[in-house]
């Protein structure tokens, strides 16, 4: 049975950095991860982003983890998912990277909630 895979679609610097500390967390390579980083002077189209996500799905669907919502990642993520068995979660943290790849093997769809409770959950208020 396959699983689903994550792509991280974030500013530069953002993606690769949450991949190194969850990878260290969790000591695993996070296999068949995939991280696009949007530069801030670079071009990226849809059909390339569309392409790279294309290539992570090894038939269980993609779930495709952006940073800021209503960003230029982010926006260019819902374009190129559009249409396939891809779901966009906005608002990546390393909490919510960590869960779903604990998760990674349930069904996309639950598996995109569950990203977002993790995420959501690890937000709070210490005083």
């Amino acid at each position: 049975m396959s699983s689903v895979n994550l792509v991280l679609v974030t500013h530069e610097g953002i993606g690769s950095t949450l991949l190194a500390q969850a990878r260290r967390i969790l000591a695993d390579e996070l296999e068949g991860t995939v991280v696009v980083e949007v530069g801030y002077d670079e071009d990226i189209g849809s059909t390339t982003l569309e392409a790279r996500i294309d290539c992570a799905d090894s038939g269980a669907g993609v779930l495709v983890l952006t940073d800021v919502p209503g960003a230029t990642p982010s926006n260019l993520a819902q374009v190129a998912a559009a249409g396939k068995h891809r779901v966009v979660v906005t608002g990546l943290n390393l909490p919510m990277l960590i869960r779903a790849w604990n998760y990674h093997q349930r069904p996309l769809e639950e598996l995109a909630v569950i990203a977002v409770d993790g995420g959501r959950n690890a937000i709070g208020m210490v005083s």
